[in-house]
């Protein structure tokens, strides 16, 4: 009996880890999928219409202990984590960072960042006894060149890229490969808030003349965590269309 790779993609109930968690399956991944607060159900019966194992677990990735024990139950439901995929992204409304509140700054590193670092830490648990697996982490092109009334986010994202080349050196001695996905603009809930005249000045600025799609960055997602890319680590793949900045 072979054993079945399995991916564990954290917010999986978002629209780019629907599409991961969809390619995954595609290509013969068994899922483990987080959701918080929006349903997978249908996800979950999509992936295995492709015959292919889903598990669905509940995480609030701002509960330090709640990541532990999802892990633990994790390792418990897959014969072979061969990667783990921290999505969960949030962004409070634009604003002056003197007009953000504690609560706001607290709330965006809590999720975009805290939460992707204890994530980290409990996946490298278990990859450098297993010598094998691949983290693959969210970041943004506003990580990198920082966005206008997005600074807390920006902070979070930055943070993002140190965390994943730090992390890719530390593990790189037992197999274990670590990389970021930093997307431009992608057609998701997150950016539904931009006016069609915001959405047209960013194609405007973006040389392939378009926003993004869930599955671009899915693609890339998939590349970075595959055997596709043995030879990659601490590297961040910007998925912005040939955009700089909007």
């Amino acid at each position: 009996n072979m054993i079945k790779k399995c991916a564990f993609i954290i917010g999986a109930s978002s629209d780019i880890g629907k599409e991961t968690a969809l390619l995954f399956a595609s290509k013969g991944y068994d899922i483990i999928g987080t959701y918080y607060s929006s349903d997978i159900s249908k996800l979950k019966s999509t992936c295995e219409k492709l015959g292919t194992k889903f598990y669905s677990l509940k995480l609030d990735v701002t509960n330090f202990e709640d990541i532990k024990i999802a892990f633990e139950k994790a390792i418990k439901l897959s014969d072979y984590i061969d990667c783990v995929v921290y999505l969960p992204g949030l962004s409070e409304k634009e604003n002056l960072l003197c007009d953000y509140s504690q609560k706001q700054i607290e709330n965006v590193l809590d999720i975009n960042l805290k939460g992707a670092i204890y994530c980290n830490r409990e996946a490298m648990k278990f990859m450098i006894k297993q010598k094998h697996g691949s983290i693959v982490n969210m970041s943004s092109i506003y990580g990198i060149y920082g966005g206008a009334c997005e600074s807390v986010y920006s902070a979070a994202k930055a943070g993002i890229i140190g965390l994943t080349k730090a992390l890719a050196e530390e593990c790189a001695p037992f197999s274990v490969r670590v990389n970021a996905v930093a997307p431009g603009c992608v057609e998701t809930k997150m950016t539904s808030c931009f006016s069609d005249a915001e959405k047209q000045e960013i194609k405007n600025c973006t040389p392939l003349k378009r926003l993004g799609l869930p599955e671009d960055i899915a693609k890339s997602i998939y590349f970075l965590a595959s055997e596709q890319s043995s030879f990659i680590t601490g590297e961040v793949l910007n998925i912005n269309g040939g955009a700089i900045r909007f």
